[in-house]
């Protein structure tokens, strides 16, 4: 009651205290605003490690598969044609046909199908051609095989194939 009083009668006295009341709730308001800053930039300095750590996985995932891919081949060097010719000459091979038949894409991968023929080719010669594709640095699979006999020689025969060569968009 005495202090209101004063107060009361004493303006210069009235108006430092009104002041002392304001700077306290504004020393009070900029000390939450601060905290809640804080705990804000905690939590970003955080996701920025999170995120470092996650970009040191990707370099070193994405290193991974260049270097699988410089390994298998996957450049583009001559296209899926020249890949399966290099295969036939390896093996001392000719091909009657090499026609693309369908190219796909899919999520960024291509798959690109080749029907081969070779005629007059012999069983040990068919069975090392499908060693040196099945077991080539290319990335390639066979879809499709069928081999008939001539009616000449049974011993010699006629391949047809379809070979999936597969290739980054």
């Amino acid at each position: 009651m005495m202090l209101k009083k004063i107060l009361l009668s004493d303006k210069p006295l009235l108006a430092m205290a009104v002041s002392v009341t304001i700077l306290l709730i504004f020393v009070t308001a900029l000390f939450i605003y601060t905290g809640q800053i804080e705990d804000k930039t905690q939590a970003l300095k955080t996701q920025l490690n999170e995120m470092a750590l996650l970009k040191d996985e990707l370099i070193r995932i994405k290193n991974a598969v260049e270097a699988q891919e410089k390994k298998m081949g996957l450049a583009k060097t001559g296209g899926p044609v020249s890949a399966l010719e290099q295969m036939l000459n390896d093996t001392g091979l000719k091909a009657n046909a090499i026609k693309p038949a369908e190219k796909k894409n899919i999520e960024g991968i291509y798959e690109e199908d080749m029907e081969l023929t070779v005629e007059k080719i012999d069983l040990n010669k068919a069975v090392n051609l499908l060693y040196k594709i099945e077991n080539s640095q290319a990335p390639v699979k066979i879809k499709s095989i069928s081999l008939k006999t001539t009616f000449e020689n049974p011993n010699i025969f006629i391949l047809h194939m379809t070979v999936s060569f597969i290739s980054r968009a």
